[in-house]
């Protein structure tokens, strides 16, 4: 095993930094180009990710059949995650992100001539399929592409992530004169289609694991290292969408106030994820992957107990603020983590560890309301356990040899 410096030294390189060079063909590929397109693919995901939550006001559909066009993308996410893994192994990204952007294009560019339930639902499950593969496809590339500087960099491309989602209900919430819903979907179309240009073009690293048995692959997943990062992603994803879900509603049941001033705190918690993976890469150059996980669940403890007694609305911005800034640099550099101890097995360990993330992410709501069911700031004990839990896991995962 490291020594604890190893663990900080992994990270000295700057987020394009690449140990790419030895590899046969590496001469055929430019990482900075192909960094650029993930960082490019990663947005498109974002903005996958919310873009029926910004539709479905002006959609004529009943309550159930909203809540059902909600969970498609989501299961198509889930159902692309669990299968993408080995696959990316196998053949490497640049075939992924290209069906990926192909089943998205498609999607953005058929949904403004449909007006059925059931065609929205398909395309509406279409299009997640092609975010789960661009989500897992992104960040394996990105991880390959940065030996020496993973966790940076995975933080990095979260950022574009960030991006990504706040931009879908941008566009849509300032429709405008001739700006329609129609024209900005197909402009999302295009743009879509330019970056499946891009990663047509490039020339990508070889697969990793091309030639391998399947069976052979996925003997990986016996180690217990991943199953632990696979929890700790699980308390961090059902963290972080418990509070994206709750955090307008403690504000305005809390506080009594109206949904305008109550979708600040939404806006807070959302800007604050965004800068923090941006502010995490001096964090870790500063204290390391470990060093900024620990500091990441004080700042989300802290965060949090503000929010649990404040009896203003400043305060309760202050502390979505915290809660937020705490929680984006949790995931992509616990997936850093994941890359340096697997490095030849990155889409498999990539593609296990998010889809337990993604149960998690599903439950952490729902554990939610069976808490404000009994008092709504209860709500804000989920973060801080789920805080706990990931810096104890953090403590036990074995680091890189």
């Amino acid at each position: 095993m490291s020594s604890p410096a190893s663990d900080k030294g992994d990270l000295a390189g700057s987020p394009t930094a690449t140990s790419l060079g030895s590899t046969p063909g590496s001469r055929d590929f430019s990482p900075r180009s192909l960094l650029a397109a993930a960082n490019a693919c990663m947005f498109v995901f974002g903005v996958v990710l919310l873009l029926m939550g910004s539709l479905l006001p002006s959609l004529q559909v009943t309550y159930a059949q909203a809540g059902n066009l909600g969970s498609f993308p989501l299961a198509g996410i889930l159902v692309a995650t669990v299968l993408v893994g080995p696959i990316l192994d196998l053949v490497g990204a640049k075939p992924v992100l290209a069906a990926a952007l192909g089943l998205i294009v498609a999607s953005l560019a058929l949904m403004p001539a449909l007006h059925s339930y059931s065609t929205l639902a398909a395309v509406a499950f279409t299009y997640g399929l092609g975010g789960g593969l661009l989500n897992t496809g992104a960040n394996a590339l990105v991880a390959d592409l940065s030996a020496t500087g993973r966790a940076a960099a995975l933080n990095l491309l979260g950022f574009f992530f960030s991006l990504g989602a706040i931009s879908a209900p941008m566009a849509l919430s300032s429709l405008s004169g001739n700006l329609s819903e129609p024209v900005v979907l197909r402009c999302l179309a295009i743009l879509c289609l330019v970056i499946f240009a891009l990663v047509l073009v490039l020339r990508f690293p070889p697969a990793t694991k091309a030639g391998t048995r399947l069976w052979s692959l996925l003997a990986v997943l016996r180690h217990p290292a991943i199953w632990l990062l696979a929890m700790l992603l699980f308390f961090e994803s059902g963290s972080e969408n418990c509070m994206f879900v709750w955090a307008g509603k403690i504000v305005a049941d809390i506080l009594h106030a109206p949904p305008r001033q109550a979708n600040v705190a939404l806006v807070a918690l959302s800007a604050a994820l965004g800068a923090g993976r941006l502010l995490a890469v001096l964090w870790l150059r500063w204290f390391g992957n470990r060093g900024t996980i620990w500091l990441s669940t004080a700042v989300v403890i802290v965060g949090s107990l503000v929010v649990m007694n404040a009896t203003q609305l400043p305060g309760m911005i202050a502390g979505m603020l915290g809660i937020g800034l705490g929680l984006s640099a949790i995931f992509p550099t616990a997936l850093g983590m994941a890359s340096d101890l697997f490095p030849a097995e990155t889409g498999t360990v990539f593609g296990a560890i998010m889809a337990v993330a993604l149960v998690g992410g599903t439950a952490g709501p729902k554990l939610a309301g069976w808490a404000a069911s009994y008092d709504l700031r209860r709500v804000l004990w989920l973060p801080v356990l789920a805080a706990l839990a990931v810096a104890t896991l953090t403590a036990v995962v074995p680091r890189k040899e």
